[in-house]
């Protein structure tokens, strides 16, 4: 060991391991501060990175729950105002099998009436009022609500216009009993085809659906005339008749000569006397005014409204397990960045009392080593 004034590796040494842990210490107070053992880049730069990916999904996560919330507020909505307009179709439907009865005198019919028509008007108060957020669903608005973090995937859900017009009961009136009238009937005789209007609009739109590949090839079916061909050439209504009846099992001359007939109503083509088909009937319907009439437009609108029921109901089962389960994953991804930069409080609590305790003796030993250089003086005496 020599003695130096100049140079004291000792100083330095204690020097040293002090400054290491003061840099321990300012580490260990950092982690206690933030609770974090990796609150930046300079602690890890790849738990950082990693840490930082999962909080954009969370961030993703947060905004997915505020649209769900958004959605499932429309469908409350939707399902509030599907209900009461539900609720007002049976009460109207009362009203109106009670204005069928020929025994009422026109005062209590016109009294009937009047309620009726007020029930009536509540229906279009109530579908034009379900909104919420500017989306009504009950006037043909869609909804959508986005269900992973990057919005690229959706819930959609659309219903029917629930509106008196679209119900097909804007119209209706039990002022009188009615019973209907009968449907437009389609000539089938020899001599007049269907070659216009909503006849051949709607024969063409079953022949399309049911016999494509059987009739419209354009040999022995035109679309633009309503002509059917048999082997003989002929063109008339009266192919018509053959043709459907042979398909659906009924021979052509029972077809005319029984008084079955083709009717239309409502755009769609029917054969009385037929057998069931997905546009056929085995009855024509009415399709008259008065409370008769009013009854079956209350019927098919009630039956409207309950899917539109169902469907709401069914998405809004599917949102709230949708929200449930993007709970589950921010929780799940929450708890995966809390693993990796969350500080271990109890484990941090002890490094601070040891480190503190280090400080303290690297404190001690720079002191005894300051003091070797006084050592030399007493060589001097």
């Amino acid at each position: 060991m020599s003695f130096s004034v100049n140079t004291n590796a000792g100083a330095f040494a204690a020097l040293q391991n002090l400054g290491a842990s003061n840099k321990l210490l300012d580490i260990t107070q950092s982690r206690i501060n933030t609770g974090l053992k990796v609150s930046s880049a300079k602690d890890s730069a790849a738990i950082y990175s990693i840490a930082q990916s999962m909080r954009a999904n969370v961030s993703g996560y947060n905004a997915v729950n505020s649209s769900l919330d958004r959605a499932q507020s429309e469908l409350d909505i939707a399902i509030a105002g599907a209900e009461a307009i539900s609720d007002l179709l049976i009460e109207m439907k009362e009203k109106a099998v009670a204005a069928k009865d020929a025994g009422l005198d026109a005062a209590s019919r016109t009294a009937l009436n009047d309620e009726f028509q007020e029930l009536l008007s509540q229906v279009d108060s109530i579908a034009n009022n379900a909104v919420f957020n500017g989306t009504n669903l009950l006037t043909g608005d869609s909804l959508s609500a986005i269900t992973n973090a990057d919005g690229s995937e959706t819930i959609s859900a659309s219903v029917s216009s629930l509106t008196a017009a679209d119900l097909g009961i804007d119209t209706a009136d039990i002022s009188t009993a009615g019973t209907g009238t009968p449907n437009t009937l389609v000539p089938t005789g020899y001599t007049t085809p269907i070659n216009s209007g909503d006849a051949l609009s709607a024969l063409n739109n079953y022949m399309d659906a049911n016999f494509n590949s059987l009739y419209n090839n354009g040999a022995l079916y035109d679309q633009s005339t309503g002509d059917f061909t048999n082997s003989g050439g002929a063109d008339s209504a009266d192919q018509v008749a053959f043709a459907l009846g042979n398909d659906m099992g009924v021979s052509p001359g029972v077809l005319v000569s029984s008084g079955s007939f083709i009717f239309i109503d409502s755009g769609s083509l029917y054969i009385e006397g037929s057998g069931a088909s997905a546009t056929f009937t085995a009855s024509p319907t009415s399709s008259g005014g008065g409370a008769s009439g009013a009854v079956d437009s209350i019927e098919a609108a009630i039956e409207t409204v309950n899917t539109t029921l169902s469907t709401l109901g069914a998405t809004s089962n599917r949102l709230a397990i949708q929200k449930q389960f993007t709970g589950q994953l921010s929780d799940g991804l929450e708890v995966g960045i809390g693993n990796l930069v969350d500080a271990d409080m109890a484990v941090e609590s002890a490094n601070l009392t040891a480190i503190q305790t280090k400080q303290q003796l690297g404190l001690q030993a720079l002191s005894i080593a300051n003091q070797a250089p006084q050592s030399v003086l007493s060589l001097f005496r």
